[in-house]
């Protein structure tokens, strides 16, 4: 049975951009392609790009490439296009993209592949239509090594639906490399950070903030909040607390004369 998505963007995307987390700064794997590259004319697909402020942050950074943004909500790609309507928004799934074999030299994914249903379709579909030579980054949250994450520790919910959706970083390049990339590594980034509590509660309260929020029940939502509240309360408890959170960024190429 086809599981209902963790998040109905349409629903928030006029919101979206009023979340925490949303500004993006240019992606260091794409400065790093064009650079090894020194082409004049690169073209470049997000895969998840929401409301695409990733993708305006890269073209800003690297003007001369040719830029196009996959998403299935039509309200993200509505959001999108008010910004820049100069790159190419198209409303597909990342299982059934769009377009002709060989057509981009760089594709990303960033913190959207916990939604696709098929990832193991999304990267063969990637692998088609990236051009030889051509580099696939897929960036995301790694639950497998955030277990110190406070998201998990008050939202345990959270974790084993995060499991469930995130694929770990070996079953990733595995399933990379059998649809035919090489040269597959990935890159831990573990974060640490002092995490004010009261002020998380005024974000968490506001429930779409995070997808993993969203994906849990009603029950678990409310029983997190509730905890949280009361160690608040507690004047014996610290007000903030250690937080510790793992991303991981995983990139493949297509090979010279593949196709």
């Amino acid at each position: 049975m086809r599981r209902p998505p963790r998040v109905n963007y349409d629903e928030i995307a006029h919101l979206y951009d009023t979340q925490p987390y949303r500004a993006r700064s240019a992606d260091p794997q794409l400065l790093s392609f064009a650079g090894e590259r020194n082409a004049a004319d690169l073209a470049v697909l997000d895969i998840g790009c929401g409301t695409g402020n990733q993708l305006i942050a890269d073209r800003s950074a690297v003007p001369y490439g040719r830029y196009f943004g996959v998403d299935r909500s039509s309200g993200m790609l509505r959001q999108a296009r008010l910004k820049m309507a100069d790159i190419a928004w198209v409303q597909a799934n990342g299982t059934a993209l769009p377009f002709s074999a060989r057509s981009f030299d760089f594709v990303c994914c960033q913190f959207a592949f916990h939604h696709m249903e098929d990832k193991a379709g999304m990267f063969r579909a990637v692998f088609r239509v990236l051009r030889p030579g051509g580099r696939f980054a897929l960036r995301n949250m790694c639950p497998q090594e955030s277990g110190g994450w406070l998201y998990y520790e008050y939202f345990p919910e959270a974790r084993l639906v995060d499991l469930r959706d995130f694929w770990a970083p070996d079953a990733v390049i595995g399933t990379m490399q059998a649809a035919g990339f090489v040269g597959v590594t990935a890159a831990y980034e573990h974060l640490r950070f002092e995490q004010n509590l009261p002020a998380w509660l005024a974000v968490v309260r506001r429930r779409d903030t995070c997808s993993q929020l969203q994906a849990i029940s009603d029950a678990a939502y409310q029983a997190g909040i509730t905890r949280l509240e009361r160690d608040i309360a507690d004047p014996r408890r610290p007000r903030s607390r250690q937080d510790k959170l793992c991303l991981v960024t995983i990139c493949g190429n297509a090979p010279h004369g593949s196709g």
